[in-house]
């Protein structure tokens, strides 16, 4: 947006006085170089425009006055088209919050560069940019007027490029009136004047019809430029009438005012205690960030402390449990060892019983050898002796009436004497035939007899 905060020397220099430079000398070059080059073949023109270095000057500067003029119509008619594209949107009941310009100001930046820098907008923002500075809309009436007086100013005095090539090109006019009637009486002479009147006269008049020829050329262009600024004034005078309008009807009653004639002081009060409203609520927003400055700075020393402390208690972990686990290595190789060598010891007396339980059973096995040896023989023995008893069962039995039982059985005992002796040479024990029970057999049968 075109303000005076953006808007440096430079800027104002090239829009005043460079480009209207630029452009009019311009084409003063592009006309000059169609007269000599033919183009214009007219001698009027070249009498008005060339015959005279004066002429030279008073048509630069015409063609600047008129670049000027034409760049500063152009810059009218950009503002006439670019005030329908500024709008605030409408006026609700009441007014609205002066809070609400700033909301205002950045629909304002938000619009189109060309529609930016027109005077429309431009008055607008100052306007709102007042109203914000000030925190009221009170005084918004005088500060448009002040605003319109300022921009009549400046309409004023962006025409001084204009203003002085009016006046300048007369005085250049009658400078050229001047030059020429001295150079025509500078070129007369008594003698001329006697001997030859009539060339004398000849010089007079060309002398006096160059002078008089910057003079009119020199009032001509006046008369043009001063008339295209006529014009040009009217217009950007309706501009600015148009621009105080509009300005008036998009700002005058938007925001709430308080103040009047009969309290002037309620504007006062009311914003003295929206300041201190304002001042509580910074307050309270610094204490808040201060509180929480606080916390944050408290919660980054609680989590460094944290860190540290389960740092040192993760180190001393690791370091306790590392060297618990060499002890418990080191005690755990020992029983291991002990263990290894008890186990040693267990295996060599194992192996020692289990040689020793070997040579028992093998002497067991030779034993139980002999005894089924032996056996075998009592076995046999045993059937011999069954059927010996069996036969004497049946000599008893045959016997048993006879008289000389007796002698019988002394016999028979003396048989059996002889049986145990032979069988007395083995090493285990054999069994013995109970006579006693044999005794008790033949009282049996005798007293069955």
């Amino acid at each position: 947006m075109e303000n005076h905060k953006s808007r440096n020397f430079f800027l104002v220099v090239l829009s005043n006085l460079g480009w209207p430079l630029f452009w009019g000398l311009s084409l003063w070059v592009c006309f000059y170089a169609l007269i000599y080059r033919g183009v214009i073949p007219y001698q009027i023109v070249r009498r008005y425009f060339a015959g005279h270095p004066v002429e030279y000057i008073e048509a630069a500067m015409f063609f600047v006055g008129v670049a000027a003029l034409t760049i500063k119509l152009s810059q009218i008619v950009q503002h006439w088209l670019a005030m329908g594209l500024v709008k605030l949107g409408p006026i609700p009941p009441g007014g609205q919050p002066v809070e609400a310009c700033v909301q205002l100001l950045q629909q304002l930046t938000q619009l189109p560069e060309r529609v930016r820098n027109s005077q429309l907008a431009n008055r607008v923002y100052e306007a709102l940019e007042f109203v914000r500075r000030k925190g009221s809309a009170d005084g918004l009436d005088d500060q448009l007027k002040y605003l319109g007086d300022v921009e009549a100013v400046r309409m004023q005095d962006s025409n001084g490029l204009v203003r002085i090539i009016i006046w300048a090109t007369p005085m250049l006019g009658f400078l050229g009136t001047v030059i020429g009637i001295t150079l025509a009486l500078g070129g007369l002479s008594p003698e001329m004047l006697v001997e030859s009147p009539q060339q004398a006269m000849e010089g007079l008049l060309a002398g006096l019809s160059v002078a008089f020829d910057t003079t009119a050329l020199a009032l001509s262009f006046s008369l043009l430029l001063m008339f295209f600024q006529f014009l040009t004034d009217q217009f950007e005078n309706q501009l600015i009438s148009a621009v105080d309008a509009q300005t008036e009807e998009l700002l005058v009653g938007r925001f709430q005012e308080f103040g009047s004639g009969n309290d002037p002081q309620l504007a006062s009060v009311r914003r003295m205690m929206e300041t201190v409203v304002q001042s509580s609520e910074d307050l309270v927003h610094r204490q808040v960030q201060l509180w929480q400055t606080t916390m944050d700075t408290s919660h980054q020393q609680w989590s460094r402390l944290m860190a540290a402390a389960s740092e040192q208690l993760q180190n001393s972990l690791t370091t306790s449990l590392a060297q618990s686990l060499q002890a418990h290595a080191r005690e755990l190789g020992q029983t291991e060892l002990a263990v290894a060598k008890q186990g040693r010891q267990h295996w060599s007396e194992l192996q020692e019983l289990m040689s020793d339980y070997a040579k028992a059973v093998h002497g067991q096995q030779a034993e139980l050898s002999k005894q089924t040896a032996v056996m075998r023989e009592v076995v046999t023995a045993t059937g011999d002796v069954a059927k010996l008893e069996e036969v004497l069962n049946r000599n008893l039995k045959s016997l048993a009436g006879a008289k000389n039982f007796e002698d019988t059985v002394m016999s028979l005992a003396a048989v059996i004497h002889l049986l145990n002796s032979r069988l007395a040479g083995s090493s285990r024990e054999v069994p013995q035939i109970d006579l006693t029970h044999k005794s008790k057999t033949k009282d049996a049968q005798d007293r069955a007899a």
